[in-house]
């Protein structure tokens, strides 16, 4: 298995069939038919199964084709490594809760001196991004708690509360807890599902779960259409939203997360990496 391969693969997902792949290559379809042929004999396992309009990925084929983007794009990364500086380029990683961060005034001070850098911004939950930075795609994650720490230095910043934000007519009476909200329809980031549901546990409070979706920028969307309250971490109010909306400060202290500055463990940082972390401190 070598590059050649994957880009061979890469092209043949990404086209949809065989022999529309082999015409953006340049080159036959019976050779290319061959070289995933000796792939899927060296790996032991099936990747596509052929049909007669469109291929479709197997579950061992989806898995490949991710790590094929990952290994692909850090091999550009190589390359580009090579032609220029790598102390002028940033690979972050950030949830979508936390890209609100970027608009703080240290940062913007930060951008503002280093003209000269360029950012290489990589979104997704906190577990794709504990992937992307052990997979050497990105050198800093800013994500949530909890996760695991065993492979990465980490860094925390003082933890906020969640509010809860959506139409004025769901704030009609002072609600100023978790507990104020069992009767009101809820849209939560599965993220912190858990989080809620073992805390109303507790409390023996029943809630009304509504909407679950992957980011916090989705449960604001929501919370505009009126279905029901988001339950979300203050710094989401960051993000772009309809400021006719309502919102409170959660007191539940049990419902505060943190955000967390990851890098890998056994590597030195950057001396400009380590600029851009301390602008947060």
């Amino acid at each position: 298995m070598d590059i050649r391969q994957m880009k061979y693969f890469k092209t043949i997902v990404e086209e949809g069939t065989i022999s529309k792949a082999a015409k953006k290559l340049h080159m036959a379809q019976p050779p290319l038919s061959m070289q995933l042929k000796q792939l899927e004999e060296e790996l032991s396992v099936i990747l596509l199964k052929r049909g007669n309009k469109q291929i479709e990925l197997t579950e061992a084929g989806n898995r490949f084709y991710k790590r094929c983007l990952q290994i692909l794009d850090l091999t550009e990364i190589t390359k580009n490594e090579l032609k220029q500086s790598y102390q002028d380029v940033l690979r972050i990683g950030i949830t979508s809760s936390n890209s609100g961060l970027i608009q703080q005034e240290s940062i913007q001070e930060f951008i503002k001196k280093n003209k000269h850098v360029q950012y290489a911004i990589h979104e997704g939950s906190t577990y794709e991004i504990l992937d992307l930075l052990l997979s050497h795609n990105i050198d800093l994650g800013i994500v949530r708690t909890p996760f695991d720490t065993s492979q990465v230095n980490t860094f925390y910043l003082e933890k906020e509360p969640m509010i809860a934000i959506g139409k004025k007519d769901y704030f009609i009476n002072t609600k100023r807890k978790i507990k104020d909200f069992k009767d009101t329809p809820l849209i939560i980031h599965q993220r912190y599902l858990p989080l809620i549901n073992d805390y109303c546990l507790n409390k023996l409070i029943q809630i009304q779960l509504k909407v679950t979706c992957d980011n916090s920028r989705t449960s604001l969307i929501w919370a505009n259409s009126g279905i029901g309250v988001a339950i979300c971490p203050m710094s989401s109010l960051a993000l772009p939203y309809d400021h006719s909306l309502v919102y409170t400060i959660l007191e539940d202290k049990n419902l505060y997360t943190g955000i967390a500055f990851i890098t890998r463990k056994n590597e030195e940082v950057s001396a400009l990496l380590n600029e851009f972390i301390e602008r947060f401190k």
